[in-house]
């Protein structure tokens, strides 16, 4: 391959490494930091899903928001734009005075947050042949997994402060690297042939398109479920579990991410390998499923377990890169960006029904029942959601929706 097709994917991935790091460490240090701002530890658990949710609202807004522009200005003015807006409001929510002021910089935050892995998942699918398409997003996956890693790690051993100043430092530092790397060229051969760039309508023309689109979507919950509903969580399962160790939420993170890490790199490969995208996710969702049985049959009887089944189920939500790379290859050149960028934050945003479901639930039938529940509604929509969607692994992508 190229200089500059590498050049992006190593700017691509080390982007992904920055983002995943600023969105795990919330998870990380809402106990500490929450308490620091005088909250009440009876509020932790209500005040880490508001700060969570404002999160992911905040992407929500935002993957529309930077999909729209990277298809009407390109995939650039969005690397650049998003990693500026979450870098900034992460640096400063190490010095936030309340919980008012967290929340509005968490949202911020999230709403630069949504455009990084879109628009680098856009970028690199369109700058690679087709034989290796899946190759580029699997090492963006696997690299950005370690940023989780690092932000598990950071957040467990230091303060809070300094987990969002390092955060926000990263992303200025990136920024330099991201000044080399050069346009997709579909996108430039699209410019002067269309000027129904990034319609959001094109998207729900039919209602063909609307399940497609819906589809995309719902594969992501299983991913976010682990994420939002059982790490978040791990210390409040573990208790009503009655396990005499409660698990770390930073180590818990940790072994997660380790899996995920894998899971990213392997499901890329393997989809290759299978010369599919959706033979790869069925067979990564399908270990998931059985991951998600063992998890909640023998997960409480000790520390190791609990760990070791967080690693395997993240190694199976390592379908994600994949998912991503099939929702680039389903739509045309004029809205792939919006497509891939909007999409992956709705996928992020399934976080707040599910935690929502899961508090809601909590009162009635228990936090653990509640949490296999959630689960459970997350996998079967997951399965719903794949299968709708065509295959791509030979899609050409120099086309355009009208």
């Amino acid at each position: 391959m190229k200089k500059h097709i590498w050049l992006a994917i190593i700017a691509s991935a080390l982007g992904f490494f920055v983002d995943l790091y600023d969105i795990i460490i919330l998870s990380i240090v809402r106990s500490k930091s929450l308490l620091e701002l005088g909250v009440p530890e009876a509020e932790l658990l209500s005040k880490g899903v508001s700060l969570i949710n404002v999160q992911m609202v905040g992407m929500l807004i935002g993957g529309f928001i930077w999909g729209i522009i990277g298809d009407k200005f390109g995939r650039l003015s969005v690397l650049f734009g998003s990693i500026l807006l979450y870098s900034t409001a992460t640096f400063v929510n190490a010095y936030a005075p309340n919980f008012e002021i967290y929340l509005l910089l968490r949202f911020l935050a999230g709403v630069g947050l949504a455009g990084e892995l879109g628009a680098a998942i856009t970028l690199v699918t369109e700058q690679m042949p087709q034989k290796y398409r899946g190759i580029g997003p699997a090492i963006i996956g696997g690299s950005g997994m370690l940023g989780a890693i690092a932000g598990a790690y950071i957040g467990g051993k230091y303060s809070w402060q300094f987990t969002y100043q390092l955060g926000g430092g990263l992303g200025f530092a990136l920024l330099i690297l991201r000044l080399g790397v050069l346009e997709s060229g579909l996108f430039n051969a699209m410019k002067e042939k269309t000027s129904n760039k990034g319609n959001l309508r094109l998207l729900f023309k039919n209602k063909a398109y609307i399940i497609k689109y819906i589809s995309i979507c719902v594969l992501g919950f299983p991913v976010w479920y682990v994420n939002g509903v059982v790490m978040t969580f791990t210390p409040e399962i573990a208790k009503a579990w009655g396990m005499t160790e409660i698990p770390s939420v930073s180590t818990v993170f940790t072994y997660y991410f380790i899996g995920f890490t894998f899971g990213d790199l392997t499901g890329g490969l393997v989809s290759q390998y299978l010369q599919s995208r959706k033979k790869a996710i069925r067979l990564y969702l399908s270990l998931y499923a059985i991951g998600a049985v063992l998890f909640f049959a023998i997960g409480n009887q000790s520390l190791m377990l609990y760990y070791g089944l967080l690693l395997f189920l993240g190694f199976c939500v390592g379908y994600s890169i994949v998912l991503l790379t099939l929702a680039a290859e389903q739509y045309g050149t004029n809205i792939r960006a919006t497509v891939t960028t909007s999409s992956l934050n709705i996928l992020r945003a399934t976080v707040i029904p599910q935690t929502l479901l899961f508090g809601f639930l909590n009162p009635y039938i228990g936090t653990v029942q509640s949490a296999m529940f959630v689960g459970l509604v997350a996998i079967l929509l997951a399965f719903w959601g794949l299968s709708n969607l065509e295959e791509t692994f030979h899609k050409d992508l120099n086309y355009m929706e009208e």
